[in-house]
């Protein structure tokens, strides 16, 4: 059977959420959004094959599962909103950056399914991941059906404490702004040096995409990955001394540790809202 699925909020993540689900072979047919923005409803429904809703209780109503992806700020208002038409054998999969689970069982008001997930935004380009975790009312079914929509446009993993979701975020959800910094300065780097900045930028970007590839493809140790192309005294050792030298263990840790912070601290302010 064809699970009913509703979107309530369809930004850029709903977005790569329905294209995953439609490319896998979800039908259109099956999938409903809600959003305020009336004006984007005929060019979502033309993408997708959906129907759109500007009432979010038409949309949730109808449902099997509903993807909550609206801003966290806004995501209590929303729900509470729509919570009279709430189904005890519904499943609600939040993508609600801080928003813990417990906060959303008690706006929903009843015991429901519910999955907490913590995706990225390659998820746009098909190679997302997440980080999923399921309240003790979400059966082994329910649970398998949202790793496989979240493997539609990428990979996830299962965390089993809340609290790592905070990592999560460190290692994952944030973690994309990282890449882009750095590859930033390896562009300024390379046109410093005389290369123009397309050209530059081709050869930083698909090193880094090669090297992602490799870890994930290959079976083997990453410590020996970097082993294999670091020659004694050369170029590449030479770099990578200086990487050392100015940091790069302490600054890397540095940073994961305070988007984790930032993270709880988040969470806590969400929670005494």
């Amino acid at each position: 059977m064809t699970l009913k699925i509703a979107f309530v909020g369809v930004g850029n993540m709903a977005s790569a959420i329905i294209g995953g689900l439609r490319a896998s072979g979800y039908s259109g047919d099956a999938i409903v959004g809600s959003s305020i923005n009336v004006e984007d409803h005929p060019r979502l429904e033309q993408r997708f094959g959906m129907t759109m809703y500007a009432d979010n209780k038409e949309a949730v109503a109808a449902a099997d599962v509903v993807f909550l992806c609206v801003k966290p700020n806004l995501l209590q208002s929303v729900v509470e909103e729509f919570a009279t038409v709430v189904r005890p054998e519904q499943l609600f999969v939040s993508v609600a950056a801080g928003i813990e689970i417990g906060a959303l069982e008690s706006w929903l008001g009843q015991p429901v399914a519910v999955v907490r997930s913590m995706p990225n935004t390659p998820a746009l380009v098909g190679a997302g991941m997440s980080g999923l975790i399921a309240n003790e009312h979400t059966s082994e079914d329910q649970k398998n059906w949202v790793a496989n929509a979240f493997d539609s446009f990428g990979s996830h993993v299962w965390i089993e404490d809340e609290a790592q979701m905070h990592t999560v975020t460190a290692l994952s959800g944030s973690a994309p702004a990282y890449f882009f910094r750095m590859l930033e300065v390896m562009i300024e780097a390379g046109v410093a040096q005389g290369l123009d900045e397309a050209t530059s930028r081709k050869l930083s970007t698909y090193a880094m995409k090669g090297a992602a590839a490799m870890v994930t493809e290959l079976d083997e140790d990453i410590a020996q990955l970097r082993k294999n192309i670091t020659s004694p005294n050369g170029t590449t050792q030479a770099a990578l001394e200086t990487l050392e030298e100015q940091g790069i263990q302490s600054l890397m840790t540095a940073a994961v540790d305070a988007c984790a912070e930032r993270s709880k601290e988040l969470g806590k302010e969400f929670a005494n809202k």
